[in-house]
């Protein structure tokens, strides 16, 4: 299984180099513009300082509609006004946030007073 990060390209220099700023797109050597790829961690093409970012996967895009988070239809202006930031969208009888990533999900749930439990405080389904 390969382990991906996303790493700045220079075509004109055919180099890798670890994006210390995602705002500055230009090759630290020649100065032309560089593009963001997401790259095999482990290949031997890259530099050393490639290999050593670390990457969370839980800061990354992974849009989904909330379930635990929606609201009912009478809640939504409520809802609407406690989380202004936040796209809505309606099943049946429920209004569902769209979380992006786990920061928005932390940020959204602080907003509502509610706390993200231990997994390891649960057992699980009993039998």
């Amino acid at each position: 299984m390969a382990t991906f990060i996303i790493a700045q390209y220079c075509s004109n220099c055919n180099k890798y180099f670890k994006p210390i700023n995602r705002d500055s797109t230009n090759c630290s050597i020649c100065g032309k513009k560089t593009v963001f790829k997401s790259v095999d961690k482990y290949n031997t093409v890259f530099e050393n300082d490639v290999k050593s970012e670390v990457v969370n996967i839980a800061y990354g895009e992974n849009p989904r509609y909330s379930v635990s988070l929606g609201v009912s239809e009478n809640q939504i202006e409520e809802a609407r006004k406690l989380h202004p930031q936040v796209e809505w969208k309606k099943f049946g009888h429920s209004y569902r946030p769209l979380i992006k990533n786990r920061a928005e999900k932390h940020k959204i749930m602080k907003q509502a007073n509610y706390e993200e439990y231990d997994p390891k405080d649960f057992k699980g389904r009993e039998r």
